[in-house]
């Protein structure tokens, strides 16, 4: 990664302190967010997944040849979102999708972020405590964890 892509990315998502604030105020006060917030929050972390993909060429590489559309929803039908990694790119939407290779259902808005803001995100555990249900490969869940946590941990400047 060159000069030019480390300063676009340290202003878009903030530079390490700022970013290391940010995320515990966040992590303090998700504990309370509805569905409603839910859905926000995971549009805004797939639409900068989304612009991380364009921007930076290693981040990139985690979606090389990879296609797969992906459902999140809440069991009260407030949240759903949809992300489709296509030709090298995520399209996110909040309209219906035909045959996603994964639909994840959560509980609750909390549920949501326990998932995706734990420093060791335990899928297993989330399904036993029915916060989390599935529908398709579990393997798709995995990379998607694996793709969220990398860009937390490139929002905290860690990577």
């Amino acid at each position: 990664m060159n000069l030019f892509q480390k300063i676009i990315i340290n202003r878009i998502l903030f530079r390490r302190t700022r970013a290391n604030r940010c995320l515990k105020q966040f992590e303090r006060c998700f504990g309370s967010m509805d569905e409603r917030a839910a859905d926000l929050f995971l549009t805004v972390l797939l639409n900068l997944m989304s612009l991380i993909l364009c921007l930076n060429p290693e981040y990139r590489l985690n979606i090389k040849d990879f296609e797969a559309k992906y459902v999140f929803k809440g069991k009260s039908k407030k949240l759903y979102v949809t992300a489709e990694f296509k030709n090298n790119k995520l399209a996110v939407k909040q309209k219906q999708i035909q045959n996603p290779e994964l639909t994840l259902t959560f509980k609750d808005g909390n549920s949501l972020f326990k998932l995706l803001l734990s420093d060791t995100p335990d899928v297993l555990n989330a399904m036993l405590n029915q916060e989390v249900d599935f529908c398709g490969n579990i393997n798709y869940l995995n990379k998607f964890a694996y793709m969220a946590m990398r860009l937390k941990l490139m929002a905290a400047g860690k990577v």
